[in-house]
């Protein structure tokens, strides 16, 4: 993909942004419901809290990540619910740190 067509995937697909808000309440969901003996757990109950009350804030964040993914970029808003979920779930990490 060119740099103009990853531009246009980030900020003119169809339902993308909205089905990334989705992937992030479903990993929000899934944090809050983990062992609390997961590693960061304190961290990422933290992250997944503050994520429920804004996952479109949050969808927001991501779509850069989201977009640089080869598989999305392939697919666009084709793209699979699992590879979105996927594709999220990867960039938690980064996205606590913002």
């Amino acid at each position: 993909m060119t740099y103009i067509e990853i531009f246009q995937l980030r900020y003119n697909s169809g339902e993308l942004k909205n089905r990334v808000a989705v992937a992030a309440s479903i990993a929000a969901n899934d944090i809050t419901n983990e062992d609390p003996g997961t590693a960061n757990h304190a961290a990422r109950l933290a992250w997944a809290n503050a994520t429920l009350l804004n996952t479109q804030g949050v969808a927001e964040k991501a779509m850069w990540g989201i977009c640089h993914n080869a598989t999305i970029q392939a697919s666009g808003d084709a793209s699979t619910d699992a590879d979105i979920q996927f594709t999220f779930n990867g960039l938690i990490p980064n996205l606590m740190l913002v």
